[in-house]
């Protein structure tokens, strides 16, 4: 059966609304950690692999950074678009679905009024490619069940590929759709050998982040520890929920997987259903943040919205048709209160309101500008043989991004451990952070004050410490005093 039209004027009348929103926004506040994070990674420290991520973003960071410096909007445009295009793909899928010109612009509706969705789409991080990623992998595999053509699967496997180069969890996804297709079918997907190029030209492109990994101990196990460690079991659906849309996006999450699994409009398409049950699975077992299950929040969204078409083609005369737009109207509280859109006075005048602005971390100048200040008091040898170590990879990245005159930088937390330890000629230490880590292992430790900055950012009260004369040299030292 041919799909109904595109709606494809309102469709992208709610993309571009998002992408505007979201480019609006942009330069509302400075570098995030996560940014800053991706900034040093590609522009300083490039490699096939890293703990928490893969290469593709830190060199989309460093190339964006390179042709437009400083740029925020230029750094952020490839969020806001892909958060605009997974508007677009959530209502295509609600086509192959069936769904008609309403279901469709009431699935594309719901995937901006997710804050994940939305607050993610404002900066530049794996998780706001991957979520268009995995939302595009799923609208393939689903048209190929209509279609047969077979270019759609090796398009997924390619898609697939490219996800891998930013998370691994995409494998993930990709392995409850081969089970539960091998399960419930359509079982002519897995003997196309398209489909099987596909995957294998991926596999081959993930050969030299695998290497990496295999050559550094598999930090992106070490990385699940941490995640573990972070995360609740009992609060990733609730929270997954959350993130979806505390009104919408909840409820569609819930009807759309049960119309997946059970209705019979949907009936060739029941093995998307149990694939996300899978993914959920796996992410209750091994714990995973709630933020991993969003990028099905498309195919859910697309599922709930047919489902009622349908409820309300059975019924001559639909009850309750008028409350979805109001519902959608509420939802838009949650996303416009984790977005920096209110005026700045107005923020200055109310600074119990519950807008995340202080989460945006602003002010880093006053961080760099304070260790420069202590660096400049050293004497010039001995500053030619000071390193600067930050406790967290976000104060680090602060530092190896917006300190271009500072001496060397390093951390030993998480992936910022993997670029490397200070060279052995370091004998004195600017430590930036508030443990005493370093302490243990220096002959000579001063304090040297705090950071005070007039933006409550992550910088704030942060302590200096200069250590000098190490007792071991650093090849051993650096294994010891790695961190989480």
């Amino acid at each position: 059966m041919l799909p109904r039209p595109f709606a494809r004027g309102p469709v992208w009348a709610v993309a571009a609304a998002t992408f505007l929103l979201l480019v609006l926004l942009s330069g509302r506040y400075g570098y995030l950690t996560d940014e800053l994070y991706f900034l040093a990674a590609g522009a300083l420290h490039l490699d096939w692999g890293y703990m928490d991520q893969q290469p593709l973003v830190p060199l989309l960071a460093a190339g964006l950074d390179a042709a437009f410096p400083g740029s925020l909007l230029a750094l952020r445009l490839p969020a806001a678009l892909c958060t605009a295009l997974g508007v677009v793909v959530t209502g295509l899928i609600a086509r192959e679905f069936g769904g008609d010109r309403r279901a469709q612009v009431l699935a594309a509706a719901a995937y901006p009024l997710s804050p994940w969705v939305l607050l993610s789409g404002h900066w530049l991080a794996a998780a706001t490619v991957e979520l268009l990623l995995w939302v595009l992998l799923l609208w393939l595999v689903i048209r190929w069940v209509r279609t047969r053509h077979d270019g759609l699967l090796l398009a997924a496997a390619l898609v697939a590929g490219v996800s891998v180069q930013t998370k691994f969890q995409v494998v993930v996804l990709c392995a409850a759709l081969l089970v539960s297709c091998a399960v419930v079918g359509p079982r002519r997907a897995l003997a196309r050998p398209l489909l099987w190029l596909g995957a294998g030209i991926s596999a081959l492109a993930a050969v030299p982040t695998l290497l990496w990994q295999a050559s550094h101990d598999w930090p992106a196990v070490r990385m699940g520890a941490v995640v573990d460690a972070e995360n609740s079991r009992l609060l990733l659906l609730p929270t997954a929920l959350v993130y979806s849309g505390a009104v919408v996006g909840a409820f569609l999450c819930c009807y759309g997987i049960v119309r997946l699994l059970r209705g019979p409009e949907l009936r060739p398409y029941r093995f998307v259903g149990w694939a996300v049950l899978g993914v959920v699975l796996f992410f209750l077992v091994t714990s995973g943040r709630p933020n991993y299950l969003i990028g099905l929040c498309g195919p859910l969204f697309a599922a709930a919205a047919v489902g009622l078409q349908h409820r309300r083609e059975r019924s001559p005369r639909p009850r309750g048709r008028w409350l979805a737009w109001p519902a959608y109207a509420v939802s838009l509280v949650l996303p416009l209160a984790v977005l920096p859109v209110y005026p700045l006075d107005f923020l200055a005048e109310h600074p119990a309101w519950p807008n995340p602005s202080r989460l945006y971390e602003t002010g880093w100048d006053d961080l760099v500008d304070a260790v420069a200040g202590e660096v400049a008091a050293l004497p010039a040898e001995q500053r030619a043989r000071t390193a600067i170590i930050g406790e967290t990879y976000y104060l680090t990245g602060a530092l190896d991004v917006l300190g271009r005159d500072l001496p060397p930088v390093f951390s030993p937390h998480r992936g910022y451990w993997y670029f490397g330890a200070p060279p052995e000629r370091i004998d004195t230490v600017l430590h930036v952070g508030t443990d005493d880590r370093l302490g243990p292992h220096f002959a000579a430790r001063r304090s040297l004050g705090t950071v005070r900055s007039e933006h409550a950012n992550m910088a704030q009260g942060v302590s200096l410490t200069l250590y000098e004369d190490p007792l071991d040299d650093w090849a051993a030292l650096w294994p010891r005093l790695r961190t989480r």
